[in-house]
């Protein structure tokens, strides 16, 4: 019985670490952070910042996983909520530059109809997986 409790303990971590990388990994690739880095004109401080980076996932996971409240106010939600508000903002702008891409790379694979089709696929498929997430995996309360 313990063994395989210990042994659902380390796939559950190794799952959630393996999708916590693949998500900081999607975020680098999207230039999310080099971003960050040129707008704030803060180069020199490139390990900081990834530092920081991933002690904030690191912790928001943790939170997550334990489902940790945390009692901050009006004025802490109001700071917190700035603070998502400015992540969204660049990784919007850093969605818009993928955007920016799928021309480019219909053109150099020489596709020249289904460039519309392939947006709306990719942004039906970002609905469904939200409907499957909070349809299928979230508590009614």
């Amino acid at each position: 019985m313990w063994i395989k409790t210990c042994l659902m303990i380390v796939l559950g971590l190794a799952a959630g670490g393996a999708i916590a990388g693949a998500y900081v990994a999607f975020l680098a690739s999207l230039g999310v952070y080099t971003r960050l880095e040129s707008w704030a004109n803060q180069g020199k401080h490139t390990m900081w910042l990834e530092t920081l980076i991933l002690f904030g996932t690191t912790v928001g996971n943790l939170l997550t996983l334990y489902e940790i409240p945390i009692h901050l106010g009006q004025i802490g939600l109001a700071v917190s909520g700035l603070f998502f508000g400015m992540f969204t903002g660049c990784l919007a702008g850093a969605l818009a530059d993928v955007v920016k891409l799928f021309p480019i790379l219909c053109r150099r694979v020489s596709l020249r109809k289904g460039l519309p089709y392939i947006i709306v696929a990719v942004g039906a498929g970002k609905l469904a997986g939200s409907w499957i997430q909070f349809f299928c995996f979230t508590k009614p309360s």
